[in-house]
């Protein structure tokens, strides 16, 4: 099993304090939980791989949803790990096409597919209230972390 350097363990916790930053910036909701919290689980995927950023983004949305009173309970585990498949496949989408497609295809995911696990717990009327500042949410998040990076890439490889 290979172990992650303790540079990267690091960095992971600063991106993950930025979560909780972000997390303070709340996009108005019913659920109180949408806010800047995935931008630094959406950069940390494109700087140091799909295993931080999956991390730093699961770990983002739980602090965000405890600075909100965790409004669905346990369904923000799953909502969390969603977040982390999202930020996945922000990378693998970059990598593949170009930063649009990558931001389009996560906002989709994060804004729309990932929101439908409310359905079957608290209904249809809650996917449609929160639907909105979920959709304002990710474009945020996904455009800060894709413009940051797009900025700051070829300075990255030191840190690697």
């Amino acid at each position: 099993m290979n172990k992650l350097p303790a540079k990267h363990i690091a960095l992971m916790g600063i991106f993950v304090s930025l979560s909780f930053v972000g997390s303070l910036i709340k996009i108005p909701s019913p659920i109180g939980s949408p806010a800047l919290d995935s931008a630094p689980g959406y950069f940390s995927s494109l700087a140091f791989g799909i295993g931080e950023g999956f991390i730093v983004a699961f770990l983002g949305h739980l602090i965000t949803t405890i600075t909100a009173g965790s409004p669905l309970g346990i369904l923000h585990v799953f909502i969390g790990m969603g977040m982390g498949i999202c930020a996945v496949i922000f990378r693998v989408c970059y990598e593949k096409w170009n930063s649009i497609a990558a931001i389009i295809s996560c906002i989709i995911l994060n804004g729309i597919v990932l929101p439908l696990i409310v359905i079957p717990f608290h209904g249809i009327a809650l996917y449609w209230a929160i639907l909105p500042s979920l959709l304002i949410a990710s474009t945020l998040n996904l455009c800060i972390s894709a413009g940051i990076y797009m900025k700051i890439k070829d300075r990255i490889t030191m840190i690697r």
